[in-house]
């Protein structure tokens, strides 16, 4: 009667320091992979070792695909991951007093060392895991755009293209074979980006649920079918019901009182002579990843009662059947109501499962083992979007609005009184550097050079994180920073260009620190689209 498509989207900005040992924001990588990347790969490859079909979509953003490939961050790595296995290891012995401190304790133990012999029988290649699972069947990888740059508010189509241009070939390099999907970063999408999309060999995307409701004509079927955009580019569109179930804080399966609290940390409540060599070398306490206390309930963070991983676990087994029983209910309904196949698009932030809801991986592992094992009973079956392409489902033409997901659903997140001071100049090095391409002598390798790493600053200061960061408030200085460590180092080097004061080593310092698409096709800007 239908089909559910699970589409995870994995993305991270590119955060490299490599002039520094240890540097804040680059835990940002290490703690995704601790607990969403590994533990993700993880229970799928047990899913496949067991015999239990699985079908999965995940976008890997070329950011997150550099960094997973940086071998100086990898190292970094190893060493955060074994910190934390050290901590776990102490945790135990000091966790003697009550069994569920214990018993937390020895499941950290437990995992940390779990998830470093696995990341060691990769040979420290995580992308490899998803080489693998593409290559399988069972999964489809979509690309996405360079550095996350949010494409509607970019000003130039040569922007857009070189944003869309070097993701497709940074997966086809990784993957072995072209992109049929592409993930639109913040899901962000304005008329024309399938023309575009098209031209370079797309064959589908993702928008959220207002962008599909009020195309015009109205689909009949709203997101339950997708929609093909005048350019003959697939649009499935976000589910608002399922999305909730999941994603919801609030009335979501991840604020249930017995999961992991996120925002209490053993960090802040440990006597600090005993966590002091646990910290940064700053010293400032902080998250570091050992938390033994649950959701509770709407209770301030010192009343909040202590986790049970068993517990735990165990309503993650019931949520996940919790999730086929809604999506049969919502597919029987609403197959009653239309003519043909019915299609539920469940996209989530990878990061959702793990990073922020602690118990995310045993769920998806078991919605899979307890689909496999009702089987025929299910009225709908999990797919790939490339799937419903091959079956000649396309759904009724219509001409999409603009839409992102994000706060009411249009791009007000990325652009609002907090950082609206960002796009003029990114705008101006858009057409800055497009000037300078066209104008630029073949014959000057040190000027082909400099004008490479001018498009690395323009690609890395577009990332869309940064103006997300700035309006929810949250790394703001170093978000901030970023954008002006790039937008800086741009116009440095455009003045280099006509003589300006850059030495050769400043040069090889900012390609080391800025070292995206280390072979970047500067055609790609100039290039004539193709129709």
């Amino acid at each position: 009667m239908g089909q559910v498509l699970l589409i995870l989207h994995t993305h991270l900005p590119y955060v490299h320091h490599p002039h520094y040992d240890d540097f804040l924001e680059e835990d940002w990588l290490f703690e995704a992979m601790t607990e969403t990347y590994l533990p993700l790969l993880f229970v799928l490859r047990d899913l496949e070792r067991d015999g239990v079909p699985f079908k999965l979509s995940f976008s890997l953003t070329p950011p997150l695909l550099h960094m997973l490939r940086t071998p100086q961050l990898m190292l970094k790595f190893r060493r955060f991951i074994e910190r934390r296995l050290e901590l776990a290891e102490s945790e135990l012995k000091r966790q003697t007093a009550d069994p569920l401190r214990q018993a937390a304790a020895r499941h950290y133990r437990d995992r940390f060392n779990q998830m470093l012999e696995f990341f060691e029988e990769r040979h420290g290649d995580v992308v490899s895991g998803f080489v693998d699972l593409h290559a399988s069947g069972q999964v489809e990888i979509l690309a996405s755009a360079a550095t996350h740059g949010f494409l509607p508010l970019l000003l130039t189509e040569e922007a857009i293209r070189a944003q869309i241009g070097l993701g497709l070939r940074l997966h086809e390099e990784t993957f072995g074979k072209p992109a049929r999907g592409f993930w639109l970063p913040e899901c962000a999408y304005r008329p024309g980006l399938d023309r575009i999309l098209k031209s370079m060999g797309i064959e589908w995307i993702v928008l959220d649920g207002p962008g599909i409701e009020t195309a015009t004509p109205t689909p009949p079927d709203g997101t339950f079918s997708p929609i093909t955009l005048p350019s003959g580019v697939v649009a499935f569109g976000r589910d608002p019901e399922c999305s909730q179930q999941i994603w919801s804080s609030i009335v979501g399966y991840p604020g249930d009182p017995a999961y992991r609290e996120l925002y209490r940390d053993i960090g802040y409540d440990a006597d600090y002579r005993y966590i002091r060599p646990w910290l940064k070398s700053d010293g400032v306490r902080r998250n570091i990843g050992m938390k033994y206390h649950r959701i509770t309930g709407d209770v301030p963070l010192h009343e909040k009662e202590l986790w049970d991983v068993t517990e735990a676990r165990a309503r993650a087994t019931t949520h996940a059947g919790n999730f086929l029983f809604n999506r049969s209910e919502q597919i029987k309904f609403q197959g009653a109501r239309q003519d043909g196949r019915v299609i539920v698009t469940a996209p989530f932030d990878t990061e959702l499962f793990g990073h922020w809801w602690y118990e995310g991986p045993w769920f998806l592992e078991e919605v899979f083992r307890q689909a496999a094992g009702v089987g025929a009973d299910l009225p709908f079956t999990f797919a790939l979007p490339r799937e419903m392409l091959d079956e000649g489902i396309r759904g009724p033409r219509g001409f999409a609005t603009a839409c992102s997901w994000g706060q009411d659903g249009f791009f007000h997140v990325w652009l609002n009184d907090r950082n609206q001071w960002v796009w003029p100049h990114l705008h101006e090095m858009e057409e800055r550097l497009i000037r300078r391409l066209r104008g630029e002598k073949a014959g000057n390798p040190l000027g082909r050079r400099i004008l490479g790493q001018m498009a690395r600053e323009l690609l890395l200061a577009q990332s869309s994180d940064w103006p997300f960061i700035i309006s929810m408030d949250t790394a703001t200085y170093y978000a901030e920073q970023r954008l002006r460590d790039h937008i800086h180092r741009f116009f440095l080097l455009e003045e280099a260009l006509d003589g300006g004061p850059l030495d050769v080593e400043e040069l090889d310092r900012i390609e080391e620190q800025d070292a995206i698409f280390p072979r970047i096709d500067l055609d790609l800007f100039t290039r004539p689209a193709r129709r």
